[in-house]
């Protein structure tokens, strides 16, 4: 599940919008009025991304400013009159016109998060990219592992990735004990 934050310069706003999307089961980690706030729930947040939903201005700046800021995996939704949003054409974010049918909101909702659930899954999914240095660490210990123990450089890699899984530890520091051990 996606985190959601909503922003809006009345309290009130922003917990009547609260109050809807608990009623379908959203989580809202956080209730806020300005700008800093959102900044500072998002720093506290351990999710690496989530969904703001706000107004066009903010206690202490305006949605463009705000979506400057966001972290790359956070998407923004901005609510207001269809005048204010027609002034955000260039901006990259959803866009809900006030007033606003209730279903018309949540169905929005639930496609940003799908979308972004989709994403996670993608980016979770990409094989890790190691440094220069670290697979040079992981071939000496394959090398290491084929002059001793006379595996095929197949059979030592394999070897490092079973060893890693069933002790916990990422293939660098398997290595690393490879090296320590036969070394």
């Amino acid at each position: 599940m996606v985190s959601i934050i909503v922003a809006f310069k009345k309290q009130t706003d922003a917990a009547n919008i609260r109050n809807l999307l608990t009623r379908f089961g959203y989580n809202v980690v956080g209730v806020c009025t300005s700008g800093a706030a959102v900044l500072n729930v998002i720093d506290q947040m351990i999710d690496s991304d989530g969904i703001v939903i706000c107004g066009c201005r903010l206690g202490d700046m305006d949605c463009f400013n705000l979506h400057k800021y966001l972290p790359e995996y956070y998407e923004m939704v901005v609510m207001g009159s269809q005048v204010a949003l027609g002034q955000m054409e260039y901006m990259e974010v959803l866009k809900i016109a006030l007033p606003m049918k209730t279903q018309t909101f949540m169905n929005n909702i639930e496609l940003l998060e799908t979308t972004m659930l989709r994403r996670r899954k993608k980016r979770r999914e990409m094989p890790k990219s190691r440094s220069g240095e670290e697979r040079i660490l992981i071939d000496s210990a394959k090398s290491l592992l084929m002059e001793a123990k006379k595996y095929t450089e197949e059979e030592a890699h394999r070897y490092l990735q079973k060893t890693s899984m069933s002790n916990g530890t990422s293939m660098v520091e398997t290595a690393q004990m490879v090296l320590e051990l036969f070394g």
